[in-house]
C-alpha cells in the first residue's frame, strides 16, 4: 500500500509539502483503497461460499454491492485528486489574418500529464478499478471560448469550441473568427467539472509577414480645392524588424497626398519591440478644377500600400493599372482600398459698375448687376432680392435664374424707386442673392448700394434767374458802349 500511495503522489506531481486539503484527500485515498481491498477479498470469499451453498443469495448480493460501492468511492477520490491539477495548458495563442482580410485567433492546448501512462502501467493488476477514460489517459470534452477583457463578452465565433478529447502529451487547437478586434483577451477552458480562465496577450502570425492596413473612413466626399483625411490603423502580422514603406497607388496626378503621424510627415515606418499597431493619417489634396480624370461626383478608387524593400522592387516593375486585388494578394503586401468622391462647390460673384448714385427727389435708380458662377458646380434657383429702406420699392428683372453653369454669368436689372416724399439725404439698399448647389445652400456676399437724394430744383425760378442774369449782362454791355462814344 505504501508503494501505491507513492505512485499516486508521482502521477499528480505532489511533493511532501502538500497543501492541507490535498493531504486530507491522500489519507482518504489510502483508507478508501484499504476498504476496497477488504471488500474485494470478502467478495471473493463469499463467491466461493455461495458456490458451495454456504451462504444465502442475499448475503452474496450484499457483498457484491459493497465491493462496487468501495470501488466507486476509490475511483472518485482518484479523479478528484487528479482534477485538482492543471493538466491542460495554453501552449500558444496566435492572431492571424486570412487572404480575405478576416482576423482569426488560433488557441493551441496541450495535456501535460505525460507521466500518467507510466504510472498506469505499474498498476496493471489494479486495472479493474480504473475507468476507460483513466486507462486511455485522455482529457475528454474540453470547451474553449475567448472573452473580451473590458466587458467580459464572448468575442469569438463559434462562441464555444468543443474539443472531444486530448491525448496525454498531445496538442489540440481551437480556431475562432474574431468578432471584435483585440490584442489581448481572456481564454476560458471548461473540462472535467472545472473552469480555468487565463488573460493572455495574442502573438502575431509571423508566417504572413505583412502590415495590415485598415481605415474606418474608407469612402469620403471632398470639395474641389479642399482636402480629405483618412485615419489609418496599421497592424503588424510579423516578428521582423524590417522598415516598411508607405505609398498610394491609383490617384490621378492632379491629386497630391501625404502621410502624417500627427505633426510630422512620414514615408516609412518601423515598429518598436512589443509594439504591433500604429495610427497614421492620410491627407489627400484635391485640385481647384475638375477635368477628365477628376470628375465631379465620380468616385476615384485607390490603394494605400505597405511593403518591405523586397516587395518594393517587385512593385516598381508593375504598372499601376495592373494593381488588382488579385495582384496585390499575390504580392503579399498590406493594402487597403479607399474611395474619394470629388464634389463641386457653388460660389456666387455679384458685380456692379457703380454702387453710388445721386438723384433728386422723385427720381429713381436703374442699374445692372452681373451674377457670375465662380464655383465648380452648377448653381440652381438663383434669386436676387433687396433689403430696402422704409417705403422704398425695387423691381428686379429677371427675378429668378433657373440655373447657371460654372464660369457663366447673367445680367440682372435692378430698378430702385424712392417714395415721392423721400427726405433729402443718403440711403442704403442691400442687394442679396440666394442659390442652391447640389441641394446645398450657397454662401453669398451682400452688396450695398448708396443713394444720395437731393432736393428738387424749381424750373420757373431757374428761368427767371437766367433772364435776370441775361438782362444784367446786356445792361453792362449797353452802358459800356455809351461810355465809349463820349
Amino acid at each position: 500500500m505504501k508503494r501505491v500511495l507513492f505512485l499516486v503522489l508521482f502521477v499528480c506531481g505532489i511533493c511532501p509539502l502538500f497543501a492541507q486539503d490535498e493531504a486530507a484527500i491522500l489519507l482518504d485515498l489510502k483508507k478508501s483503497r484499504a476498504d476496497y481491498e477488504n471488500a474485494k477479498q470478502k467478495y471473493e470469499n463469499d463467491t466461493r461460499l455461495f458456490n458451495e451453498k454456504a451462504i444465502s443469495e442475499n448475503d452474496f448480493n450484499q457483498s457484491r454491492n459493497n465491493l462496487l460501492s468501495r470501488e466507486v468511492d476509490y475511483q472518485k477520490l482518484i479523479l478528484k485528486l487528479i482534477s485538482q491539477q492543471s493538466y491542460v495548458i495554453i501552449e500558444r495563442a496566435v492572431k492571424y489574418q486570412t487572404n480575405k482580410g478576416e482576423r482569426r485567433v488560433k488557441i493551441t492546448l496541450k495535456s501535460t500529464l505525460e507521466g500518467n501512462e507510466e504510472y498506469l502501467n505499474q498498476f496493471r493488476e489494479h486495472f479493474d478499478v480504473f475507468t476507460p477514460e483513466m486507462r486511455s489517459g485522455k482529457v475528454y470534452n474540453v470547451f474553449v471560448s475567448i472573452v473580451d477583457l473590458a466587458d467580459q463578452t464572448i468575442i469569438g465565433s463559434p462562441y464555444e469550441y468543443r474539443i472531444p478529447a486530448i491525448e496525454l502529451g498531445q496538442e489540440a487547437t481551437a480556431d475562432f473568427d474574431l468578432l471584435k478586434d483585440a490584442d489581448n483577451l481572456k481564454v476560458v477552458l471548461t473540462y472535467g467539472g472545472r473552469k480555468d480562465e487565463k488573460s493572455i496577450y495574442l502573438k502575431k502570425d509571423a508566417s504572413t509577414h505583412v502590415i495590415d492596413v485598415n481605415s474606418l473612413q474608407f469612402s469620403q466626399e471632398a470639395d474641389l480645392s479642399s482636402q480629405a483625411t483618412y485615419g489609418l490603423t496599421l497592424e503588424r502580422f510579423s516578428t521582423s524588424d524590417d522598415v516598411y514603406r508607405l505609398m498610394v497607388a491609383g490617384l490621378p496626378q492632379q491629386i497630391s497626398y501625404e502621410f502624417t503621424d500627427g505633426a510630422s510627415k512620414v514615408s516609412q515606418i518601423k515598429y518598436a519591440q512589443g509594439v504591433n499597431t500604429k495610427n497614421l493619417s492620410l491627407r489627400v489634396f484635391l485640385p481647384d478644377r475638375d477635368d477628365e480624370e477628376v470628375q465631379i461626383d465620380k468616385p476615384i478608387q485607390f490603394y494605400v500600400l505597405t511593403f518591405t524593400n523586397d516587395q518594393f522592387i517587385r512593385l516598381s516593375a508593375m504598372d499601376e493599372k495592373s494593381l488588382t486585388p488579385e495582384a496585390l494578394a499575390a504580392l503579399s503586401c498590406g493594402n487597403e482600398m479607399l474611395e474619394l468622391i470629388p464634389r463641386g462647390k457653388g460660389k456666387i460673384e455679384v458685380r456692379a459698375t457703380n454702387l453710388y448714385h445721386e438723384i433728386s427727389s422723385g427720381d429713381s435708380v436703374r442699374m445692372d448687376v452681373t451674377v457670375r458662377n465662380a464655383g465648380t458646380r452648377r448653381l440652381d434657383n438663383i434669386k436676387v432680392t433687396t433689403d430696402n429702406p422704409l417705403g422704398w420699392k425695387t423691381v428686379i428683372t429677371p427675378d429668378l435664374i433657373r440655373s447657371l453653369d460654372p464660369e457663366k454669368e447673367e445680367v440682372v436689372t435692378v430698378s430702385i424707386f424712392p417714395p415721392r416724399d423721400a427726405g433729402v439725404g443718403a440711403q442704403e439698399v442691400k442687394i442679396k442673392t440666394e442659390a442652391l448647389a447640389d441641394n446645398r445652400k450657397v454662401d453669398t456676399e451682400d452688396k450695398t448700394v448708396r443713394i444720395q437724394v437731393n432736393a428738387e430744383t424749381s424750373v420757373a425760378g431757374t428761368i427767371l434767374l437766367v433772364l435776370l442774369l441775361g438782362a444784367f449782362i446786356a445792361g453792362i454791355v449797353w452802358f459800356g458802349i455809351r461810355l465809349s462814344k463820349r
